[in-house]
């Protein structure tokens, strides 16, 4: 976990699946449950299982229930069409890298 322009950056090394999500569950959720923006920088997820996608929605829902967000950036075409097919593409904030996100208010 490190530190992006005031958001916490959550960056998972492998895909994404049901073990990876347990590991990255409390920083995420803790981070969330703070207020604080996260960012998740998917760079390294090519796939991603409903145990991932869960964990993603239910820190988007407690980052935005404590006055934060969560944006996703560098999402594999895997994840975007998971996304897309659970019809979350609209949730999320998504950015192709990190350079390209947007602060609220700018």
């Amino acid at each position: 976990m490190t530190d992006f322009m005031d958001a916490v950056v959550v960056t998972p090394l492998t895909d994404l699946d049901r073990e990876v999500a347990e590991q990255l569950r409390p920083e995420l959720m803790s981070a969330a449950g703070e207020g604080r923006d996260v960012v998740v920088d998917l760079h390294a997820v090519h796939l991603i299982d409903s145990a991932g996608l869960g964990l993603l929605v239910r820190a988007h829902q407690e980052a935005k229930q404590n006055g934060g967000r969560l944006a996703l950036v560098a999402p594999s075409r895997f994840v975007l069409t998971v996304l897309h097919t659970m019809r979350l593409d609209g949730v999320f904030d998504l950015y192709p890298d990190r350079s390209k996100i947007i602060r609220p208010g700018t």
